[in-house]
């Protein structure tokens, strides 16, 4: 018994370790382009993650944006869950990164206990929607507008063992799911664990449920699995920003306002005409992600997911507290979940440190 048990923990982690090699390179080759910058300090190290969403980014070379804005850029592939730390080091090698703002919520007021340097949030980018959890058994069912009312389904679903990283948004909806039946954390049978290792421990039989993203999704799918509940059916949702020093942010403010505007632009290319302007997005991907996708699995993916199409239409719709996705109400969902759990969160939600107000045009 003890020798198979040492198999499958040996089978496991070596999954672990091909999907994290294929997925996320501790750093990726940097792209060069570009001469000038608007700062003495060169390039701005952005930290991205081989993700459909943040992935747009890489066109800010073909699209010429280091040159319009004067600003260049290093982009750095790391691992989605490296990155705050990466960022809280205050080496050299990142100055600025993005970050969900659950994330950031969690873990601000422990890297910043301590330090003199506190890390900020920026400017919000772009909001995640449709992820979820995914199984591979037949018996785990399905949560969605309708089950979730039921009480009995919903308590059978709670009954398995299922995978979600600890202060992240899966776990708040497996939370929020709970109390919809009364049912305590303490009585949950939940595994901390990340997305990409909950997926390949799905797949292995050794979790029920994992929580998955929309790479993740899509990776499932493709390998037999099924999406058992979205985020969505919970009322959450994730909004992803830029993070960074505060001392990066004083010394580099021109540079970061030139980051976010090329964000802006790049989304707003691809995702304005995806059959022609995906190219290399689908290119930095197929290199760098642990899913590959087809042009109409991309499609379907980033149609899920709500991207401004520029800084005056993110302070209309994420920036303003009455806006329909609005970054302050998002935090304080989060906030009190983080309390409930007994873990360290701010006060109050974060106010950007960037702020394009004056951009702002009629609707």
């Amino acid at each position: 018994m003890r020798r198979a048990i040492r198999r499958c923990r040996a089978l496991l982690c070596a999954l672990s370790a091909v999907a994290f090699a294929a997925g996320c390179s501790q750093r990726s080759e940097v792209e060069k382009a570009g001469e000038t910058s608007s700062s003495s300090d060169g390039a701005l190290k952005v930290a991205i993650s081989p993700y459909q969403d943040i992935a747009m980014l890489v066109n800010e070379k073909n699209l010429g944006l280091e040159k319009k804005y004067g600003t260049q850029l290093e982009l750095i592939t790391l691992p989605w869950e490296d990155i705050p730390n990466a960022i809280a080091s205050g080496s050299s090698a990142v100055d600025v990164g993005f970050v969900g703002l659950t994330d950031y919520l969690s873990k601000v007021e422990n890297m910043n206990a301590t330090d003199k340097d506190p890390i900020v949030y920026v400017y919000p980018d772009y909001v995640f929607r449709g992820g979820g959890f995914v199984s591979f058994k037949k018996d785990v069912p399905i949560i969605d507008a309708k089950t979730v009312t039921d009480p009995k389904v919903v308590r059978q679903f709670l009954s398995f063992k299922i995978g979600a990283q600890r202060s992240s948004c899966f776990q708040m909806a497996i939370f929020e799911l709970a109390k919809k039946v009364g049912m305590k954390p303490s009585e949950l049978n939940l595994i901390d664990t990340t997305i990409n290792d909950g997926l390949l421990a799905a797949e292995n039989g050794s979790l029920d449920i994992a929580s998955a993203g929309l790479t993740q999704r899509t990776e499932a799918v493709k390998r037999g699995g099924r999406v058992v509940l979205t985020i969505d059916t919970m009322g959450i949702v994730e909004t992803d920003g830029f993070v960074c020093k505060e001392s990066t942010l004083k010394r580099r403010r021109k540079d970061l306002e030139n980051l976010v505007r090329m964000w802006f632009d790049c989304t707003n290319y691809v995702t304005s005409d995806v059959d022609h302007h995906a190219g290399a997005t689908l290119a930095y991907l197929k290199k760098n992600a642990a899913t590959q996708y087809t042009l109409e699995q991309y499609k379907r993916t980033i149609a899920e997911e709500y991207f401004p199409k520029s800084p005056a239409e993110a302070e209309r719709e994420l920036v303003r507290p009455e806006a329909k996705w609005s970054l302050d109400r998002q935090g304080r969902f989060t906030i009190d979940y983080l309390h409930e759990i007994g873990a360290k969160a701010p006060k109050t939600p974060p106010v950007p440190a960037l702020s394009f107000k004056n951009e702002i045009g009629s609707k």
